[in-house]
């Protein structure tokens, strides 16, 4: 039976008493998992994991999906598999990747607040990230209980936000953090087109509620885009106070989990002279949020 320590009363918990390295039993796996829809956030140290292994283990919460990265050079990846994203600041022969490299792109976009793949027709539901280098100082992630936060608005406010749809825009971040609009080819657009994301998000294993924000969000259908950006980020306001939030300090072979469908996240500054290796795994949700038609 693995141990579970939960950091909050509902949210955060360090998983004990398991080696993610080796196969695991169905029991086993059922414990992690109902851990997970409970607490959002799940933490291991100590798992020294191959890629291998974490795409493996990240396989049983669903299939995996693949990123894309429109700005990133062609033939110069520095992990095996295509499922793999690699989060950080080398290239691929570990040199810090400098100030003027796209990849670099990535690693400012993660600094906002995020839902990961919300500008994916079908959404992430779980990501893994796996550190194999750390910084002394600085470089958490934080992440943001959007369930708590749902739960604390005033039951009149959360009535008006039923039912709205918002559009999610993978260039709209990046487009916050410094991308030359110039670089934005029909082709590159093309790879990621806008899609619709539910505004509120309904868990599907406990039926609690969340609002399912990210920095994505260009606009609220049914809103001007002003109005829309004004209620984006009040809520990200809202959803950011420090007691809905969880700072994480990485450790070389620490893994932490996240459900996509009720957290958000951010990664905090670091010195980027120093080595920062981190890999994530992504397990894709069962469908688009909102029906197709």
């Amino acid at each position: 039976m693995i141990s579970v320590s939960p950091v909050k009363p509902d949210f955060v918990a360090v998983i004990g008493n398991v080696d993610l390295r080796e196969p695991l039993n169905d029991d086993v796996f059922a414990e992690i998992d109902a851990a997970f829809n409970r607490y959002g956030v799940l933490v291991f140290h100590g798992q020294p994991l191959t890629e291998d292994q974490q795409n493996g283990f990240a396989n049983r919460f669903g299939p995996l999906g693949y990123p894309i990265a429109p700005f990133r050079p062609e033939n110069v990846e520095r992990l095996a598999r295509k499922e793999s994203a690699d989060i950080s600041n080398v290239d691929e022969h570990g040199r810090v990747l400098p100030e003027s490299d796209p990849r670099v792109l990535i690693t400012r976009a993660n600094a906002l607040w995020h839902t990961d793949s919300t500008f994916k027709r079908t959404p992430a539901k779980m990501s893994m990230l796996c550190a194999q280098s750390v910084v002394p100082e600085g470089g958490e992630t934080e992440f943001a209980d959007m369930r708590a936060a749902w739960d604390a608005l005033p039951e009149s406010r959360r009535r008006g936000l039923e039912g709205l749809i918002a559009e999610h825009d993978y260039f709209h971040s990046r487009m916050k953090v410094g991308l030359d609009p110039a670089t934005l080819t029909p082709e590159r657009r093309a790879l990621l087109p806008p899609v619709p994301q539910v505004f509120i998000r309904t868990h599907p294993t406990n039926g609690r509620k969340s609002l399912y924000l990210a920095s994505h969000i260009r606009r609220i259908y049914g809103m001007s885009e002003a109005d829309g950006q004004s209620l984006v980020q009040e809520l990200v306001e809202h959803a950011t106070q420090r007691q809905f939030v969880y700072a994480h300090q990485w450790a070389v072979d620490d893994v932490v989990l996240w459900d996509n469908r009720c957290t958000m996240h951010r990664g905090r500054p670091h010195d980027p002279s120093i080595p920062r290796v981190m890999r994530r795994a992504t397990a894709m949700d069962v469908g688009p949020s909102v029906p197709e038609k």
